[in-house]
């Protein structure tokens, strides 16, 4: 097994053992077995493990691994319902400048949250770029821009079901 396959081996174990609600909770439980890793590496883990957020019974979240056991009350967040909870819980701040929309995010977050957008597949949405704690979303036009700034406030806001 090559140190790939081990740390994402180790992410489910951990993930299944312990209530992991976010990155910065898992790298350290990485760490504290050993594992060094980059909040990068450890997105880009997440991604392709398909693991998912799902409720944790206390009013919080908490990852999940695919395919294991999803009560009636802990359905994973997927689609819209994990783009809006990605916007409510990391989303700072948003400016529409020209035909990009600029959204800031907490530390560490923007990969996650630029990941649902991409998902969402907004059609005002051209392109999307991320770093640790910006989005860049190219707009199709400005008009779309401005319209997208309020679909984004709009999910921000919204209370989740």
């Amino acid at each position: 097994m090559n140190a790939k396959q081990e740390r994402q081996q180790k992410i489910l174990e951990l993930i299944s053992d312990q209530s992991i609600a976010r990155q910065e909770e898992l790298s350290a439980a990485l760490k504290d077995v050993g594992i060094s890793t980059t909040q990068s590496t450890l997105s880009k883990d997440i991604k392709e493990l398909g693991v998912v957020k799902v409720p944790d019974g206390d009013g919080g979240f908490r990852y999940r691994a695919p395919g294991a056991f999803v009560g009636a009350d802990q359905r994973p967040l997927q689609g819209e319902n994990l783009l809006q909870r990605e916007l409510q819980d990391f989303v700072v701040s948003v400016e529409a400048v020209a035909q990009t929309l600029v959204l800031k995010t907490i530390t560490g977050h923007a990969q996650g949250v630029c990941e649902a957008i991409d998902r969402a597949e907004w059609e005002e949405v051209a392109g999307t770029l991320a770093g640790e704690n910006t989005i860049f979303i190219l707009c199709r036009s400005p008009e779309a821009c401005q319209n997208l700034e309020k679909r984004v406030w709009i999910q921000k806001t919204s209370s989740t079901n």
